[in-house]
């Protein structure tokens, strides 16, 4: 734990990759599951409640939060021999997402490789059940150690318990609020195996997860900004899921609708199309704006404020309802809600 935590305003703009000046109580760093329960000992205290954060990629502020924000940084990563050529990789929950991807590379463990370049932690990982070209984190996770924020007990979740589902889980839902990810283990292989199921990873001809890894994030980086430059959480909204009844009356509206099958007669929607489609790619209001290169990312340019952002957004799925009857759920937790 770095200082003293007190009870004095503080600002989450360098804690969140949107950048916005909003203000929680306290913001403590946390670097050990010692730390961890001091921090909940102290806000069970001043009956403040406790926010746990990554690296503030997935998240939105919409107001200030009246509680203390715990900015997550256990590191340690370690990888253990399995049967069959299976590794079991360990990280903690602070360790950033991208190089612990490329450091599984380098330990001869493959699995994680579509997921390169996602902006985030370890720890954050299974809350979203992050995915990417073709892969979802919930293919390859063992289980999730966390911390209970009431109870201080510690508990590990198998990846069958954590109710994953399209960029959710019980951390997003039923466990939101209340637990503290400290440590995640995940079931990768020595044998690599592409997964080219998305198209255009046809393209790569990649031999080695590494060749792999270097593909996805040269196109990641043609398409997304880095949040670093550009305050943005990546994708904004989720690609909607659609009935089959539905697909067909907007596939014969819409011939260029881009869908895909994903089984017990639903098509999955690319939203990003949808909202090209109404006009919204590249367009800038004030100090925020939805990004020329991929509309499914809306963008703050600096010294906005979160609620013109948000205003955007519904703006956004305003439109895409009015021309296609499709709801937008917006992808990215907000706080406070």
């Amino acid at each position: 734990m770095t200082g003293q935590l007190t009870l004095q305003s503080a600002t989450l703009k360098p804690w969140h990759t949107l950048g916005f000046d909003v203000k929680a109580k306290g913001v403590v760093e946390v670097f050990s599951e010692v730390d961890i329960h001091q921090i909940l000992a102290f806000a069970k205290q001043y009956d403040l409640p406790v926010l746990p954060l990554g690296e503030g990629s997935n998240t939105i502020f919409s107001s200030d939060f009246a509680g203390i924000v715990m900015r997550v940084c256990l590191k340690g990563r370690r990888v253990e021999q399995g049967n069959d050529g299976q590794l079991v990789v360990y990280g903690a929950a602070g360790e950033n997402w991208h190089s612990f991807v490329r450091w599984t590379i380098d330990q001869g463990a493959s699995g994680l490789e579509n997921l390169s370049l996602i902006p985030g932690t370890v720890g954050a990982s299974p809350i979203q059940n992050i995915g990417a070209y073709g892969v979802e984190v919930k293919d390859v996770i063992d289980w999730v150690r966390y911390i209970d924020i009431a109870s201080g007990e510690v508990i590990q979740l198998k990846a069958s318990d954590c109710a994953f589902a399209y960029r959710d889980s019980i951390f997003k839902q039923q466990l939101r609020d209340q637990i503290v990810i400290t440590e995640v283990a995940f079931r990768l292989s020595s044998n690599f195996t592409p997964n080219l199921s998305y198209i255009g990873l046809q393209d790569s001809h990649a031999k080695t997860a590494l060749q792999l890894s270097d593909y996805i994030v040269k196109v990641r980086e043609a398409k997304l900004p880095d949040p670093q430059h550009l305050g943005n959480v990546g994708s904004f909204f989720k690609n909607p899921i659609i009935s089959e009844d539905h697909y067909q009356v907007l596939k014969e509206n819409f011939p260029n609708l881009v869908a895909y099958f994903v089984g017990g007669g639903c098509w999955k929607l690319a939203a990003g199309w949808l909202i090209d489609q109404c006009g919204f790619k590249g367009i800038r209001k004030g100090k925020v704006g939805v990004y020329k290169h991929q509309a499914l990312v809306l963008v703050h340019y600096g010294e906005g404020h979160v609620e013109d952002l948000l205003s955007l957004a519904w703006d956004i799925q305003q439109q895409v309802w009015l021309r296609f009857s499709v709801r937008m759920e917006i992808e990215p937790r907000i706080y406070p809600q």
